[in-house]
């Protein structure tokens, strides 16, 4: 054989050699999975032991787990507790809890263990089933997962999770008993009632008729609370009694001040020693909430304000905006039309039109004292963005407004036309369509205050809005027939009153609005 091909095979040889050589040594480091007794994983040359590996949650349950990952290596490692589900959902929440005694990931010693605290809330119609395994690797080598995914962190304290176990066991109970009018458990004496063995929470749990639950309650002096409408769990920090007050019913976002600050109210000043929020007064301020709260106007509400000025002698407004499906404002010219004027079009009416025909004109009286706002039209055909077309004499958005088309002389009744005051400039509405004279009122909902003046100590102002206001006729105290959203509004210092205060201030607190239980 000769030399060059002598050293050719030997070097052949070496090169097998060395990446037979990388190749093992990379096993030691890789993170293969395998079985390794009932609960034991083992990961390359690297071997752990879970105390659980499948967790079983059953539809509408939450469940808390501890498992245990022991490292059953002579050295120290890192690790990381990963999971595995075969039919994701959004409505199932998983992870581990904020004040779990271990992380699912880190290191480990030799012969260690780590406990992490999971916790599983199952919103779905089935049961359902999470695998856990464990990947790992030496302390100087990056970790990363070749199986499963990382495991999530909640933002749940012990008690908030305690509290979600409770709601889920309120909603079984709802489900299996008929609810006729609100229903309370006092916690924990209602423990065996609601099947919980370990809860620590004082409060009460409430279940209205509707299926709807509240909670309201003290855990370590903080006050944890579930508003009949969100889905999450509140816990505040505020150090004024906020507890004593009805937060689980009030759909005002920091109605109360429990936030402790000026959420949802960003133009109001909160006062942190009284608890109250405050507005400068010196000129005339219309303010309004950040939230839409959803209503339906089918059902009963109470709102209510307590209230003081600084001022002598200032008008003062306390309302609500009223939104459509599609949070547009609804104003009263929306929803306004002089009586008995109903009829439709016989013709197009397009741009450039100087006379618009009527199939009626009978009830179409216009005289010199006619007002602006009732010389005009509503035309009865708008849609929202659903495509639902609102019935005639409920809501629209086609309207003319404060402009002047009719005149006393305009109005032909033999012919059912009417000379309009200039040529038509707006959208083309064709025959048929349903339309009315326009008319005005009120611009907004004064459920509270309407051209007041405030006293100069706290007064409360309150009222009941239930169903809808005809012809905006009972305003007050019913809703605008399109409203699905409302927000708190505020008028103060209309009329622009002096002061030698520099500057006055009103003064607001206990802001709420809610479900009448019935």
């Amino acid at each position: 054989m000769n030399k060059k091909k002598i050293i050719y095979i030997s070097l052949l040889i070496l090169t097998v050699l060395l990446v037979t050589s990388i190749y093992v040594s990379y096993g030691f480091f890789t993170n293969k999975l395998e079985e390794h007794g009932k609960l034991n994983i083992v990961v390359g040359t690297l071997d752990y032991k879970l105390s659980e590996k499948d967790l079983v949650i059953p539809s509408h349950t939450a469940k808390e787990f501890k498992i245990e990952v022991t490292s059953l290596n002579d050295t120290d490692t890192k690790y990381e507790l990963y999971y595995q589900i075969s039919n994701e959902n959004s409505d199932l929440t998983f992870g581990y809890v904020e004040d779990t005694k271990d992380d699912p990931k880190g290191e480990i010693k030799k012969n260690a263990k780590k406990e992490i605290t999971l916790y599983v809330r199952n919103h779905t119609e089935n049961n359902q089933t999470i695998t856990l395994g464990v990947e790992g690797g030496f302390i100087n080598n990056d970790l990363s997962l070749s199986k499963g995914k990382s495991i999530p962190k909640l933002d749940y304290s012990k008690e908030k999770q305690q509290l979600y176990t409770i709601i889920e066991e309120v909603e079984k109970y709802s489900k299996n008993n008929e609810v006729t009018q609100t229903t309370t458990f006092t916690l924990p004496e209602d423990n065996s009632k609601l099947a919980l063995l370990d809860n620590t929470l004082e409060g009460t749990v409430y279940i209205k008729k509707d299926g709807q639950i509240g909670f309201q309650g003290l855990n370590n002096n903080k006050c944890l609370v579930k508003r009949y409408s969100l889905e999450e769990v509140e816990e505040f920090n505020n150090h004024h009694d906020i507890c004593n007050q009805n937060i689980y019913k009030n759909l005002v976002i920091n109605g109360y001040g429990e936030y402790g600050d000026n959420t949802n109210f960003t133009s109001f000043t909160y006062n942190n020693e009284t608890n109250n929020f405050k507005i400068d007064v010196k000129t005339y301020k219309e303010i309004a909430s950040g939230n839409y709260i959803p209503v339906d106007v089918n059902k009963k509400y109470y709102y209510s304000m307590d209230a003081y000025t600084e001022l002598e002698n200032s008008w003062d407004y306390i309302g609500l905006y009223e939104y459509d499906y599609d949070k547009l404002i609804i104003y009263a010219p929306n929803v306004m039309y002089v009586p008995n004027t109903l009829t439709r079009l016989a013709k197009d009416l397009k741009k450039g039109d100087e006379v618009v025909y009527l199939e009626d004109a009978t009830n179409w009286n216009i005289s010199t004292s006619t007002p602006i706002y009732q010389s005009g039209f509503i035309f009865w055909n708008y849609k929202d963005s659903t495509g639902y077309q609102y019935p005639e004499l409920t809501y629209s958005r086609n309207t003319t407004g404060d402009v002047k088309w009719i005149e006393p002389n305009s109005m032909n009744k033999e012919n059912n036309t009417i000379t309009l005051t200039k040529p038509w400039n707006g959208e083309t509405y064709p025959a048929g369509t349903y339309v009315s004279r326009n008319s005005s009122g009120a611009t907004y909902n004064y459920s509270l205050a309407n051209g007041k003046f405030l006293t100069d100590n706290y007064k409360n102002y309150n009222n009941i809005i239930t169903g809808v206001s005809d012809n905006n006729s009972n305003y007050k105290t019913a809703f605008r027939i399109p409203t699905k959203y409302v927000r708190i509004f505020t008028r103060f210092n209309y009329d622009n009153e002096s002061s030698s205060l520099t500057p006055p201030y009103t003064y607001i607190k206990n802001i709420v609005f809610e479900e009448v239980d019935e």
